[in-house]
């Protein structure tokens, strides 16, 4: 099973430390690219990355990764104005919420050069890439 990637947009949501209240409670992400969250919510983890920009240099971070049980459509609307599908947990289920509070830079300079070359939104992690998040959330 595939695992996806998603940004954190502090213009939309605020500072991501901001949500996590509410991340803890029930961890969520939010998308407008159809077919990967409807395959996320077939239980796929999905990793938060938040990018800073420090000195007119981007740093990109993980905020939180879970796994995803479930993908809203909101009915008459966008989320946030924005965005077309809510991905999150099933009510009572275990969505395995790693939280890294404060995030945590991203110092892979293969994973970055990575990132940067993919379009915005929701997309599928290629496994060796996955696996420098997972090292980051033991």
């Amino acid at each position: 099973m595939s695992s996806y990637i998603v940004g954190h947009l502090p213009e939309d949501q605020g500072p991501v430390t901001s949500i996590y209240k509410e991340v803890r409670k029930v961890p969520f992400s939010y998308t407008s690219k159809k077919n990967e969250a409807e395959l996320a919510a077939e239980g796929s983890y999905v990793y938060v990355i938040v990018k800073e920009k420090v000195d007119r240099k981007n740093i990109f971070k993980l905020a939180y990764s879970y796994k995803c049980t479930e993908c809203f459509r909101k009915a008459g609307g966008k989320w946030l104005g924005k965005f077309d599908y809510k991905n999150t947990v099933e009510y009572e289920k275990d969505g395995e919420l790693k939280l890294l509070d404060p995030p945590l830079a991203i110092t892979d300079s293969d994973f970055i050069s990575w990132y940067k070359t993919k379009a915005l939104g929701m997309r599928v992690i290629p496994a060796e890439y996955e696996s420098v998040l997972k090292a980051m959330l033991v």
